[in-house]
């Protein structure tokens, strides 16, 4: 019984009991000086009792309560009826509760026996809830729809759109269509009625703002049987300006220079045709003179692109140069490959490499398509930042050097890809890897979000990056979001906001950055968001339980038992020496 007990107010017992003490001793040393010795006995356990019920008040003894309750099954949205069937075979008197998302789970669920989880499960945010509760998830089936789905939310003007994803038991004669703004059709797929079906779509961008994509599925007769909303934003192009600097005219850089120019960005190209002699290309830009490498040279800038041939060419002071402007000035560098360059080692070779017997690259994204590459593969190491990782092994990297960065790709004559008309995978390899190498612009403030939108009145997290000291984040109603410092870097701070009207909601820093997120109504739930809560109770939910463990309430001890029990013992210290 007495392992049972605990006290609501343990961290206050070193000062009561001090107090207790305390008194205890005035007391007794009171009744000492006017009682005899048969009368003291008498009036110190009086005055014992008294005490200690003084104490027991203060520190609210509270008793666990055996869960006299039975088994429970929580029904969660997509339980199957015949898993019901044969949980309530097997547990008799078995109690149903439905499960309500954002309410209160049921007072009887804490004190039950057994809670059986049916169905998705809870949302994530509800998960706490179960929290000591010992409980079994009996998860069912996926759900039929679009299981995984990947696509970029934040693109530039001029940009594709991939969506891609994988439809579990799709139906033959349905068609998967992409469709934008006013549910025009862009682009479309027809299910094959097999277990699973890989699809990808896109279309091209064309203007800066923020829209509505939605993927829908119809039936033979045009019928919308499911809608996905897919929300885009679209940024104005950033043109860059790019210095290409190559030991011998290259295929290689020949179609990339064309692309890089139709894209809008400004470049230099410096080609060398033999000892001292080279040949230069201005593309979107004007004439300037390129000659030994400085910081002068170098500053205006944004992406050094340089093959490997002309990287052991440089001298020791251009070296030095372009280092120092890596680390000081932000400048990117990415660095073509040859056979020589995975095995050299030098100031600017900064990633490792392992040897890979595979000279292809074979990638979901581009399942038609065999991309040509060098054996070897990037390491994976500490500070590596993967561009491009196609199953386990990484082709495209960079890693932070001081303020920029450096970077290269074991692909190899990616222009064939253009003879074969692949125009499509040509330019986003390449977009790919100058946007992520290339010099960024200095920014107040960066945001990050996990979830692609957010649902009305659920918890929308986001991450903030900023130097401000103070940073000071409303949402476009002028409610003040509450941040939590990183303890490890000072920089990053953590919100959320429960959104309370659908469409596009914004969220201010102070008055210098915003960033602006989808919502959406609530009222039908995609595939997608039921497969996530499934994972997350995987996660959560143990896969077997322990009778009798987990959290059984607690009963405090009325403190009117105690107060009561304080007040005959003072009644008889009062009455003792008048009887």
């Amino acid at each position: 019984m007495i392992n049972n007990v605990v006290f609501l107010n343990e961290s206050w017992f070193l000062p009561i009991l001090g107090a207790a003490i305390l008194l205890l001793v005035v007391f007794l040393w009171k009744e000492w000086t006017l009682a005899g010795k048969h009368r003291f006995i008498i009036k110190s356990t009086l005055v014992f009792i008294a005490v200690i019920s003084l104490v027991l008040v203060v520190l609210k003894p509270a008793i666990h309560i055996p869960k006299k309750g039975g088994n429970i099954a929580l029904l969660t949205p997509g339980y199957a009826k015949a898993q019901l069937d044969s949980l309530k075979k097997a547990e008799r008197g078995l109690k149903l509760f439905n499960y309500e998302a954002g309410n209160p789970l049921p007072s009887q669920v804490s004190s039950s026996k057994k809670v059986f989880v049916l169905g998705y499960g809870l949302k994530e945010f509800d998960l706490w809830q179960m929290d000591g509760i010992p409980a079994l998830y009996l998860n069912t089936e996926l759900p039929e729809g679009v299981i995984k789905l990947n696509y970029k939310v934040e693109n530039s003007v001029g940009d594709d759109l991939v969506v891609q994803g994988l439809y579990k038991n799709p139906k033959g004669g349905y068609r998967l269509l992409l469709e934008g703004p006013g549910e025009t059709g862009l682009d479309s797929v027809e299910l094959n009625g097999e277990n699973e079906q890989a699809f990808k779509m896109l279309v091209p961008l064309k203007a800066k703002g923020n829209y509505i994509y939605s993927l829908t599925e119809k039936d033979e007769e045009g019928r919308i049987i499911k809608k996905d909303i897919l929300p885009v934003k679209v940024a104005e192009k950033e043109e860059l300006r790019i210095l290409i600097l190559n030991a011998f005219p290259t295929f290689e850089t020949r179609y990339l220079k064309n692309f890089l120019a139709e894209a809008g960005h400004e470049l230099v190209v410096r080609s060398q045709i033999t000892r001292n002699r080279f040949k230069f290309e201005y593309l979107n830009t004007d004439r300037i003179g390129i000659g030994r490498l400085t910081e002068e040279i170098l500053e205006p800038f944004d992406l050094l692109i340089a093959d490997a041939s002309s990287l052991r060419g440089f001298s020791g002071s251009e070296r030095n140069v372009i280092g120092n402007m890596v680390r000081e000035q932000g400048l990117g560098v990415f660095i073509q490959p040859d056979d020589t360059y995975f095995s050299s080692r030098g100031q600017l070779n900064i990633l490792s490499f392992i040897n890979f017997p595979n000279t292809e690259i074979n990638d979901l994204q581009w399942p038609s398509i065999k991309l040509n590459a060098y054996p070897y593969r990037i390491k994976k190491e500490f500070g590596i930042r993967e561009i491009h990782a196609p199953g386990n092994s990484i082709a495209a990297a960079y890693k932070k050097m001081g303020e920029g960065k450096i970077g290269t790709a074991v692909y190899s004559d990616t222009w064939e890809l253009l003879l074969e008309g692949n125009d499509q995978a040509y330019r986003q390899i390449w977009s790919k890897l100058i946007e992520e190498v290339s010099r960024k612009e200095f920014s107040t403030a960066s945001w990050n979000t996990v979830a692609i939108s957010g649902q009305i009145d659920e918890p929308f997290e986001f991450e903030l990056r900023t130097e401000i000291e103070d940073p000071f984040v409303t949402t476009g109603g002028g409610s003040n979001i509450p941040l939590i410092q990183d303890t490890s870097i000072p920089y990053l701070w953590r919100g959320t906001t429960w959104p309370r009207e659908s469409g596009w909601n914004i969220l201010h820093l102070d008055t210098i950055s915003t960033y602006h997120f989808y919502v959406e109504d609530g009222l039908q739930g995609t595939t997608r968001d039921d497969v996530q809560i499934l994972q997350a109770n995987k996660r959560y939910f143990n896969a077997e339980i322990v009778e009798g463990q987990g959290y059984s309430p607690l009963e405090p001890v009325n403190p009117l038992w105690f107060f009561g029990l304080f007040l005959i013992c003072m009644g008889g210290l009062w009455l003792e020496p008048k009887l």
